[in-house]
């Protein structure tokens, strides 16, 4: 049976978390979704818990998998999981630099072989608009998260964040969830928030086919 690798795509306001390996040295330079192996008797998302965690010193939880495995090497798959923060903010440990990626961006950094297949589909998540309730307390961003839950969405809440502002002292709570946009707004009008809806401000880039077959993939 073959060994699983699990590569995180951490997604927060449009934009995809990338990290530049440093080794080994065929590999330094070029960019990733971090992660790294299941260890024995653990789950892939534990595994995408555990190596946030140790390479970007920050903690994910996993929303759902990027559809299909790819060869890294004879043995050794990998397999890509959708995740959000919720707590910290990544910082290289294992890497030399992290970048936020938007949809327009994605394909400006070189990135490791195995990962190329699943950039079409980030693509394509990066730039759907992406609706939000925003509050001006936590406290009711939590209860609409749970009101959320207990019909069957996923659904979780956020820190707002503005260009140019370190400080998000006064900063507003938004609750992101896979609920239809009507359900979402009935809420956010219920809770005495307003109903936002995040659009990319650049098209997304195109990308060719990518193989499947990569023998000669660097290891991760």
């Amino acid at each position: 049976m073959d060994q699983v690798v699990v590569g995180a795509a951490v997604v927060r306001r449009g934009a995809v978390l990338a990290a530049r390996r440093t080794s080994p040295p065929e590999s330094a330079g070029r960019w990733e979704l971090p992660g790294g192996k299941v260890e024995a008797g653990e789950t892939p998302v534990a595994a995408v818990v555990r190596e946030l965690a140790e390479e970007l010193g920050c903690t994910v939880a996993v929303t759902g998998w990027v559809e299909g495995r790819v060869p890294i090497r004879p043995g050794l798959v990998l397999t890509v999981a959708l995740a959000r923060l919720v707590d910290g903010e990544p910082e290289p440990v294992e890497h030399d630099e992290v970048r936020w990626l938007t949809a327009a961006e994605v394909h400006d950094v070189d990135w490791l072989e195995p990962d190329r297949p699943f950039l079409p589909a980030l693509v394509a998540l990066l730039a759907k608009p992406q609706a939000r309730g925003v509050f001006d307390d936590r406290d009711t961003a939590e209860e609409v998260v749970a009101l959320l839950r207990t019909e069957g969405y996923a659904a979780w809440s956020e820190r707002e964040a503005f260009a140019g502002e370190d400080d998000d002292e006064d900063h507003s709570w938004a609750v992101v969830t896979d609920a239809p946009d009507v359900r979402l707004e009935l809420l956010t009008e219920e809770h005495e928030g307003w109903f936002d809806v995040l659009v990319a401000t650049e098209p997304a880039l195109g990308t060719g086919p990518a193989p499947l077959d990569l023998p000669r993939a660097p290891r991760r």
